[in-house]
């Protein structure tokens, strides 16, 4: 990796594993100063040698990252990063940021994950740097739900398309997704994202959770849309309360223009929590007769708790099917209209799997344009007023 941007040597690694050292000296070129604590590392800090200081991983404890801030005292601009492993725990994480610690690299280094995330650490000093719209008080981003009575229906492909075009399309680092399909969530997969944390790492804080800790966990695809994944396993997902998810999401939606919510196929207590919560809701249903069958169900459910219909646009997914399903007759048997339609086309599985969504790798093609008719019916119309809802029911 080139040095060229840290003259005279301005890289500092902490380190006292020496594996760890060989390997990130091959990685820049030799031009590397090393020390074993950051106090050894502090004079070249303060001697103005230093641009950028990498902790290595036996400083990936509380007080290993604790002692950061004294390379920050000695040096406000300087950028410091942590390489630690995958499974960082939250006190180490709360830690860094309280540091300043500017990214945390997965272990071991490449030079691929440090390109990107000092070309992130520039874009956000950009943006520092650049005057920025000050959100108005009390002021909360829109919730955006995503739901379908039955897997396979399209919901996932159809909330990131979404997600990506909303943050196309607004400010930047404005919108985020949150993949709430706790045990087979695949939002990070799609947008093909590496998570550092998951929504398991912001329930562990319970009430403690903040916007500034919770800001510390998104991922960022290269749109600029922030990202929230899913448990990384199956069994992490009871680690996810409903009132976990209640904070994550008010606190998201304080911080963001639009918060897309992915969510599993069941009509439980937390997508209940959800949509209450909910400003829009894109309610998916495929052409096929169980996804109808589901769908009719899940909507009658909701018509029983008096969910405001107000909120729900049903999308038609594959709507060009041979499934000779009558549009006429889905919307008779679910006594909703089809708000929108997304035809089905061999370039959708295929940007699925080389995780670019179809709006970022075909964008004229026939359903980026559906989508951006689907993202549309959330950015067109206000947020319905209690009056509004309390008049207009199923």
């Amino acid at each position: 990796m080139s040095n060229d941007r840290f003259p005279g040597g301005g890289v500092l690694l902490v380190e006292t594993d020496p594996t760890f050292v060989e390997a990130a000296r091959t990685l820049f070129d030799g031009k590397l100063m090393v020390a074993d604590s950051i106090g050894r590392g502090l004079p070249s800090v303060e001697a103005g040698d230093i641009e950028l200081a990498f902790l290595g991983p036996s400083q990936a404890t509380a007080s290993g990252v604790a002692e950061a801030a004294e390379l920050l005292e000695a040096n406000p601009d300087l950028v410091v990063m942590l390489a630690a492993a995958s499974d960082v725990s939250n006190d180490v994480l709360r830690g860094a940021i309280r540091s300043g610690i500017k990214d945390i690299i997965e272990s071991p280094l490449r030079a691929e994950a440090i390109a990107e995330s000092l070309g992130h650490v520039a874009a956000v000093s950009r943006r520092r740097l650049t005057p920025a719209i000050t959100p108005q008080p009390g002021r909360d981003g829109r919730v955006v739900t995503i739901m379908a009575a039955k897997g396979g229906s399209g919901k996932t492909v159809t909330a990131t398309n979404v997600a990506v075009l909303l943050a196309r399309w607004g400010e930047p680092g404005r919108v985020v997704i949150v993949d709430a399909d706790l045990q087979f969530g695949d939002v990070a997969l799609v947008l093909q994202v590496e998570p550092k944390a998951t929504l398991v790492n912001a329930a562990k804080e319970g009430e403690g959770l903040d916007r500034e800790f919770l800001r510390s966990l998104l991922a960022e695809h290269k749109t600029g849309l922030k990202v929230l994944a899913a448990p990384l396993e199956p069994a992490f997902a009871d680690e996810v309360s409903t009132q976990s998810i209640t904070r994550i999401l008010n606190l998201l939606k304080s911080d963001h223009d639009f918060v897309v919510v992915d969510t599993a196929p069941t009509l439980d207590e937390r997508l209940l929590a959800i949509l209450e919560r909910s400003d829009v809701v894109l309610f998916i249903v495929d052409m096929d007769l169980p996804s109808v069958k589901n769908a009719k169900l899940a909507l009658e459910t909701l018509r029983v708790l008096n969910y405001p219909s107000n909120k729900i646009r049903v999308v038609l997914n594959r709507s060009n099917s041979r499934a000779r399903l009558d549009v006429s007759e889905i919307e008779r048997s679910l006594r909703v209209q089809i708000a929108a339609s997304v035809p089905s086309d061999a370039l959708l599985p295929a940007s699925v799997n080389e995780g670019v969504p179809i709006v970022e790798a075909h964008p004229k093609s026939k359903p980026a344009k559906a989508f951006e008719e689907v993202a549309q019916l959330v950015t067109s119309e206000s947020v319905p007023s209690e009056a509004a809802k309390k008049k207009k029911w199923f």
